[in-house]
Formats: C-alpha cells, structure tokens, sequence
C-alpha cells in the first residue's frame, strides 16, 4: 500500500474504555501522528460526556465524530466492530480490520448470528437492502467488501492466511510507560501463585481445589497499583484461560519477575506470541494436575534458578515498543514523514 500524507487516516475506538485492544489503537494512533500522517480516533458507543478514556489522554490524539467519506482515505477498526464495511456513508473509505482478537471476533459474529437466525431469507435480503437489513461480518462478505486485514498477533496471522485474506502486515502492541513505572524489582518475592478469575475456568477451579496448602491468589477487582503490587511480590502468574490475542497479564508478570505457566489454547499454541520456557505451558486436555504441581513446587523452592529461564522473554517484552514502531513504518512507510509547508 501506498499511503499518502494528504490521505485522513480514522481510527475506529470504543468510547471511553480501557482494556489493552483500545490501548493498542491509541499507540497505532500515536506512532502515525509521529510519522506525519493526518490521524483522527473515532468513537463509538458514545454516550454524553467525554469520549477518550483518561488513560490515553497522554496520546494526545484529535477526534472527529464524522470520518470524511472521500476516497484515498482510510477506516482502521477492529475486529470487533465491522459495522462501517458495510455502511453507505462510508462507502469511498478504504476499510483496514486490524484483528486484535481472532477470538473475539468469532464471538462477535456468533451474537450477530444469533439475532437473525430465526429472520427467513436474511442473507438474501442483506445482498438486496443491505441499508435496512445489516450485513451479517462473514469473512466471505468481508471479502467481498475488498477489506485489507492486519495481523496483531501469530495466532491471528495464521487465521488470516487459513482464510485467505489480503493481509497488509503484522503489527502488536507494547507495555506502556505507565507500567514500568510499576515494577519494583526491590520487592522480596513470596511463595504465592496469582490467577486471574476471569480469564480461567474448570481446570485452574481443579488446581485450586487439590491444593488448599498453596497460596492462590486472585486477580480481581484491583486497581492497576494493586496488581503491580502482587505481581512484584509473587512467584508465580497461573493462566489456564483462553488466550484470544497476545494476552497482556502474562507479560506484566514476567517484567515483575514472575515466572508464568499458562495452557495451550487460542495465542497460548504459538511460541511466537507467548514463548516460554519448555515445560512451561500444558495442555489441560491430556496433562493431568500432578503434572502441573510438580513445576508449581519446582518453582517455589528453587525459584532464583527458574526464574532466569524467563530472560529472554523478557527481553522480547522489552524489545516490543521499537519492533512496534519498524511494524508501523513497514506497513504504512519507512521513513519518517513530514509534511511541507
């Protein structure tokens, strides 16, 4: 792709929310403004009030609420919300889904499927009236809309290519400043084992329940200070859950000094988006608890020996904010771009 300065570039956001995909379109936002180009967020599911979340005001990103439907410019927007591909009042944009989530999107379509599936003949009439009846987000239809697709993770680029897509490039995302300033390596580390509630189900529930003399600790309901504060002084970050992206909790744990098992389900299969340690990861289908306890107690005792097999990692999280960039300049130019007066 050729992308011009003088093109307008409208990143597609949810309103005032905070979770790593928004963060993620903000630091796309930044890097491009930084490369020169005219960017503009634009939210959705706007309600009354302010509509950046104070969280990235830092970016310091302008906001349109109406994108000028012009050719040459252009629609990023996430997997998650595909109503403009199909939207007459954008119709001259040139569409670009950044799949931050393969997961995600297949339970977005999965909801969309189920509110037309008892309408007779939806499809049909989606391809006659489209205007009255919304295109269901097929990856056939998407097709058909010519949409260009960005890979965020390994795990979504596998996806991409699987079906086919016209896959523009690969970029991630970074920690945030406000993270690092978070990590306190000073802190002197406990036999505790952190999980998050939310992101795990019966296997980790299995865990707990055969080991009530270990120190399980949840994640839930805590300020990002909370959560620094146990990561820094835990040994271990637990996750059995789904992994539908490049999952940002692992990572905060390995830069706090944790060392982390996960399972092997969604991003967790590939070693390019999750690469930890052999004998790190199981697979909740066919490995039995024991086999987890083993390492949990491997870890514990021997903690400072383990604990150095995560440097690499560590080092690939540290490396993420300028592979970021070269990502962003790959995709949308090389070099830095300035407009003349």
């Amino acid at each position: 792709m050729q992308f011009s300065l003088d093109s307008k570039i409208y990143i597609f956001c949810p309103a005032n929310f905070a979770t790593g995909g928004p963060e993620a379109l903000h630091q796309l936002g930044y890097c491009l403004k930084s490369l020169g180009y005219d960017v503009y967020m634009h939210y959705f599911y706007l309600d009354k009030g302010d509509p950046v979340h104070e969280s990235y005001k830092k970016y310091n990103l302008p906001y349109t609420n109406e994108p000028l439907n012009s050719k040459g410019n252009y629609i990023i927007t996430p997997e998650t919300y595909l109503d403009p591909i199909f939207k007459k009042e954008y119709a001259f944009l040139i569409k670009i889904v950044w799949w931050l989530s393969v997961t995600n999107y297949n339970i977005t379509l999965g909801y969309a499927i189920d509110e037309v599936k008892h309408k007779k003949f939806y499809n049909l009439k989606s391809l006659l009236n489209p205007k009255k009846y919304k295109p269901l987000p097929t990856i056939s239809s998407l097709k058909k809309k010519g949409i260009l697709s960005l890979a965020h993770s390994y795990f979504s680029l596998d996806f991409l290519k699987k079906n086919k897509m016209n896959i523009l490039g690969k970029i991630s995302d970074y920690m945030s400043d406000s993270f690092y300033e978070r990590v306190n390596m000073a802190t002197v580390k406990e036999d505790i084992l952190l999980y998050n509630p939310k992101k795990n189900g019966e296997y980790l529930e299995l865990l707990k329940a055969k080991s009530p003399h270990l120190n399980w600790k949840a994640l839930i309901d805590m300020s990002p200070d909370e959560v620094a504060y146990w990561m820094n002084k835990s040994k271990l970050y637990i996750d059995f859950g789904y992994h539908p992206g490049q999952e940002r909790m692992p990572r905060e744990a390995v830069l706090m000094g944790c060392c982390v098992i996960t399972g092997s389900k969604g991003s967790a299969a590939y070693h390019d988006d999750v690469p930890l340690p052999d004998g790190f990861k199981f697979d909740e289908d066919k490995d039995l608890p024991e086999k987890v306890f083993c390492l949990i107690e491997e870890v514990l005792i021997n903690f400072d020996t383990n604990i150095k097999l995560f440097e690499n990692y560590k080092k690939t999280i540290l490396a993420e904010k300028e592979n970021f960039d070269k990502a962003v300049r790959n995709v949308f130019g090389g070099e830095k771009k300035i407009k003349n007066d």
